[in-house]
């Protein structure tokens, strides 16, 4: 099995492509988002939050090396946990927000995204 939709989404935000964001989530996915207080559990919704954050100046996320680990449910489907950045330029600085995430992915006839955790890593 390839394990490929964490970075295909990576991809995808970082290029601003929201069909292509949308593309890696599964119809009735869920995401509990990094940057809103509430779950969103409609594909309308999802649209909107990542329109919001693609619409920031050089808007992104990058996975962080060697944090990503992956926990397969016999080729059902995948567990993939670590940890990334969010990143924008605001007022000329670019503004960094380190967050850990798991894509609980269903492998049917393509994987797909059903369960999307984000949150802002807590300070220390």
């Amino acid at each position: 099995m390839k394990y490929e939709i964490p970075q295909n989404w990576v991809n995808a935000v970082n290029a601003g492509n929201l069909d292509a964001i949308l593309g890696c989530y599964d119809e009735k996915a869920s995401l509990f988002a990094t940057f809103e207080q509430m779950p969103i559990t409609s594909r309308e919704g999802i649209k909107n939050y990542f329109v919001g954050f693609t619409s920031r100046e050089n808007a992104g996320v990058e996975i962080k090396e060697g944090t990503q680990e992956i926990l397969d449910f016999n080729g059902r489907g995948y567990l993939a946990t670590g940890l990334y950045d969010f990143y924008y330029m605001d007022g000329g600085i670019q503004v960094r927000h380190p967050a850990r995430y798991s894509f609980m992915v269903k492998v049917d006839q393509q994987a797909k995204i059903a369960h999307h955790h984000s949150s802002l890593l807590p300070s220390s």
